[in-house]
């Protein structure tokens, strides 16, 4: 449900008003900027795309009130702004190093799964230490469970509970991931 100041807001701002579109800026600029950032890697940039985001809500405010989620709607667009800047980078540098042979891959497939390669990490990231270290060793190194209960010091079923905490872990992040994205 979006709050009544917000919807006031929205209609205000369809009508040309800079207050309205000031307060809406405040409240999700950081957020959409914060959001860029962790999908591309330079908070300069992210400033530049969260701004252009903010333009084209501007120049487009006649509209605005056909968008039935505004904040939905505000991250699906960061998405897609890190997203399209990150596919224009790859198909650049795609160029710039290999611009005689065709892409191998579909850069937007590559965009997905560098995405979700960067959701596991992060999952990975905030693990326990302990379960990190297990995921890592059976995923990254690829050694088996009894390897990793021997070098650890660890029960053969203990090293199995991590494996299969940290698995859930990282389906819980590519499912909320596929739910809020897709």
């Amino acid at each position: 449900m979006v709050p009544y100041e917000e919807i006031n807001d929205l209609k205000k701002i369809a009508l040309g008003n800079h207050e309205a579109f000031r307060s809406i800026f405040l409240k999700y600029y950081p957020k959409i900027k914060y959001f860029i950032t962790h999908i591309i890697k330079s908070e300069t940039i992210a400033e530049e795309l969260s701004q252009d985001i903010f333009l084209r809500i501007w120049e487009n405010r006649e509209n605005i009130l056909n968008i039935r989620s505004f904040n939905a709607y505000m991250y699906r667009t960061a998405k897609n702004k890190a997203l399209n800047y990150l596919e224009h980078k790859f198909v650049e540098k795609s160029y710039i190093t290999d611009y005689n042979q065709p892409a191998e891959t579909n850069p937007e497939e590559k965009l997905n799964a560098e995405e979700l390669l960067f959701l596991v990490r992060l999952a990975v990231s905030r693990m326990p230490i302990q379960r990190r270290k297990i995921f890592i060793m059976s995923r990254v190194y690829n050694l088996e469970k009894e390897t990793i209960s021997e070098k650890l010091g660890l029960a053969k079923k203990t090293v199995e509970n991590q494996l299969s905490l940290a698995l859930n872990d990282i389906r819980k992040v590519l499912y909320l991931a596929i739910v809020f994205f897709y």
